[in-house]
């Protein structure tokens, strides 16, 4: 069996009902969505699968949707496929092979990069075809890749003198101190904005994250910092610097770890509506981009 990476390039819609006596009945659900629509055998199918809080399988029998007031018309409940990268599995001859789904999900389920809190997905595409996917875990990338920056940042710090993180190495440019301030200032903004109450996402959660790289990834583009993260001028103790930049770092990472990616906030002064989703990877990028700063500054002082 070979597990492949598939990237959903947009969310789809889909509807469906509960098949009550799952694991049977499952044939017969999709039969009777199919007959129900009257252009049902122009569609693709998706099985959902997920656990309940007793330990038992819930799953839908669902087609995609081409109206938004199909689920009502049909009577059936609504439900996103998410966009975004999954775990994959394609198999063959799939009206035959049926009986090999479940072995199939279980051997996804095994792979360090599943994230098994989101639902089991069978996409039936073709006649011939079907695709058993599952999430990745993303987060748990994403993460450790915010974590392995905060370190490098630290560690790029760490070795300089107090004279050396109060150097101004050319005109215009901060101290190493005071973008070690920038980052401490703008963790805590984000950070208490990780905090805020915020509504569920209207459009795909991820859908800024690609701008966000491309603008902070850009080395080459100017950009100015909003007047409330700039860092205030003067001579910086190094360890009281290094000390309020871990802690920055450090309650990020918690109010990360409790946030839910997939809602929206609003922060004006900033970004205006943005996900936490987003955000998350703004702090990367942002990092990422001072940290190549700091190797600048750090060669000419």
């Amino acid at each position: 069996m070979q597990i492949e990476i598939y990237n959903q390039p947009e969310d789809v819609r889909v509807f469906g009902n509960l098949v009550k006596t799952f694991p049977n009945g499952i044939g017969e659900a999709f039969s009777a969505l199919m007959t129900m629509i009257p252009d049902g055998d122009k569609r693709a199918y998706y099985g959902l699968s997920e656990m309940d809080k007793n330990g038992g399988v819930l799953y839908w029998a669902t087609a995609e949707e081409k109206s938004s007031v199909e689920p009502e018309r049909y009577g059936c409940a609504s439900f996103t496929v998410p966009a975004g990268e999954y775990l994959s599995v394609i198999v063959q001859n799939w009206r035959s092979n049926t009986d090999c789904i479940k072995d199939v999900f279980e051997e996804v389920m095994k792979d360090e990069r599943a994230d098994k809190t989101k639902r089991c997905i069978e996409w039936y595409y073709s006649d011939t075809e079907m695709k058993c996917l599952l999430q990745t875990n993303t987060l748990k990338e994403l993460f450790a890749a915010l974590d392995k920056a905060a370190k490098e940042l630290n560690g790029l710090l760490a070795p300089l003198s107090e004279a050396e993180i109060n150097t101004v190495p050319f005109k215009d440019s901060w101290t190493p101190a005071q973008l070690a301030r920038h980052i401490t200032k703008s963790n805590k903004g984000m950070a208490q904005a990780l905090e805020m109450k915020g509504k569920p996402a209207n459009r795909n959660p991820a859908e800024k994250i690609k701008e966000l790289k491309d603008t902070f990834l850009n080395f080459s583009l100017k950009m100015k910092s909003p007047d409330f993260i700039v860092p205030e001028p003067g001579e910086y103790k190094k360890e009281a610097m290094l000390s309020s930049l871990k802690k920055s770092s450090e309650k990020l990472e918690e109010n990360a770890a409790a946030a839910n990616p997939n809602e929206m906030i609003n922060l004006p002064a900033a970004f205006g509506e943005i996900t936490k989703l987003e955000l998350f990877h703004f702090v990367l990028y942002h990092t990422q981009r001072h940290i190549h700063q700091l190797k600048n500054i750090i060669q000419h002082i």
